[in-house]
């Protein structure tokens, strides 16, 4: 390869190559959009990674319309993405086609790793589904962070207030493309609080919205974003004869304006604390531990109309029993982790060392279909844990994301409750 030398007038020597002249050259003459629709199409480990190409092709990568385009484009290769956490806390992620053919294996998945927050002092739990491809983890002590897994980045959020026990949620407004964290406290005497993720900001008091507060328990994915409004279960006060009673309710937040709503509960006893997006609806899950009966169901209620809190029961024969869900043919237990996004199909999984067993459940066509793929191998994990255990989560219909945690505030003064 042939070298050439040059000096810039400060005296800097610039080395250069001739074949890699010649390949800058030639990118100068492919058209701008062009390169624009070649990086959208790209994942975003390779999007990332093209930024170093060159400052043109880094103004591009990292402009906002350029981001908002490339979730859109996302959205259509959604992934199941598969959080494991190692003894020392770290995070090995699993990114898995969420549609492959059936009866078959995958191998080729992308794997990557990614140091703990600074501030990880517990264990971290999922409150939130993947929304628009970031997470939102905490743990029962309030300490919350933000992870994008595409960038390899996360963001902790300082406590905001004196009192400890609290619940978040993430929100994505898809109208001015803003993800917003909201803080509502396991007391209904406080007011709920918002973060937008961006630069320059801070935790708000979201002032006349209605009492309520949320549980401690359980951890887990509590919340689901859903065109632009994230629902959560939740209890309000209300008195009768002077007698203070609680409900439980579900709550719709608008994370755009900002405003609560609340929705009675379906009368249904069965209900479990899993809310799910069903094809663009929510849908509350019923869990029947009945081992006595012969044919397994699976029952959820729909959100049909919010407004009107109008609810509508779907009661579906399930392909195996359903407490204790086990599998007949791969003998083994699943969890119901979420549904397909485009094809309504329920995701059931199990991970092991030696695979990750999914069935993907379409109720409407009682149509089945099993993947299996390669998993976290006993050696390779024992490098990482020292342990035959694994704690792990799943994230279905997960995209990628562009979006940059790096500006986003890691310090914030607490707010003072007292004097709001």
């Amino acid at each position: 390869m042939e070298r050439r030398e040059e000096q810039t007038e400060d005296g800097e020597r610039i080395i250069q190559y001739k074949e890699e002249d010649s390949i800058c050259k030639l990118l100068e003459l492919i058209p701008l959009d062009l390169i624009h629709d070649i990086l959208l199409r790209l994942p975003a480990k390779s999007a990332v990674r093209f930024r170093c190409v060159s400052k043109l092709w880094a103004s591009i990568i990292t402009r906002p319309y350029f981001i908002t385009s490339f979730a859109f484009m996302s959205s259509s290769r959604l992934r199941l993405l598969v959080c494991i956490k190692t003894s020392d806390k770290r995070r090995l992620f699993v990114s898995l086609p969420q549609h492959e053919h059936p009866h078959t294996s995958y191998s080729d998945v992308e794997r990557y790793q990614m140091d703990p927050p600074e501030f990880d002092t517990g264990n971290y739990e999922p409150y939130s589904q993947s929304v628009h491809g970031l997470m939102c983890c905490g743990n029962f002590m309030g300490e919350t962070v933000v992870w994008n897994p595409s960038m390899r980045q996360h963001v902790t959020l300082p406590e905001p207030a004196e009192f400890r026990f609290k619940s978040y949620f993430l929100g994505y407004d898809p109208v001015e493309d803003k993800y917003k964290v909201f803080c509502i406290a396991s007391s209904s005497k406080n007011d709920p609080i918002v973060f937008t993720l961006g630069p320059q900001e801070s935790w708000r008091v979201i002032k006349n919205s209605p009492k309520h507060y949320t549980p401690r328990w359980p951890m887990g994915h509590r919340g689901v974003c859903i065109n632009g409004h994230a629902y959560y279960e939740a209890s309000i006060c209300f008195e009768v004869d002077a007698i203070t009673q609680w409900e439980v309710v579900l709550v719709s937040f608008d994370v755009r304006y900002e405003k609560f709503r609340i929705i009675r509960k379906p009368d249904d006893p069965k209900l479990c604390p899993l809310l799910l997006n069903y094809q663009g609806k929510l849908a509350w899950v019923c869990e029947d531990r009945d081992e006595k009966k012969l044919v397994s169901s699976l029952r959820f209620w729909i959100l049909e109309d919010e407004e009107k809190q109008e609810w509508s029961l779907r009661d579906y024969l399930m392909p195996f029993q359903i407490w204790p869900r086990c599998d007949p043919i791969w003998r083994v237990f699943l969890s119901l982790d979420g549904v397909t996004q485009d094809t309504g199909e329920f995701i059931y999984s199990t991970a092991r060392f030696e695979a990750i067993y999914v069935i993907y459940y379409d109720p409407k066509t009682n149509l089945t279909r099993r993947v299996i793929y390669e998993g976290v191998e006993y050696e390779e994990y024992e490098e990482y844990s020292g342990s035959e255990t694994f704690e792990v989560h799943l994230y279905p219909n997960h995209s990628e994301s562009l979006m940059s945690l790096e500006n986003v505030p890691r310090y914030v003064s607490p707010i003072n409750w007292n004097h709001q």
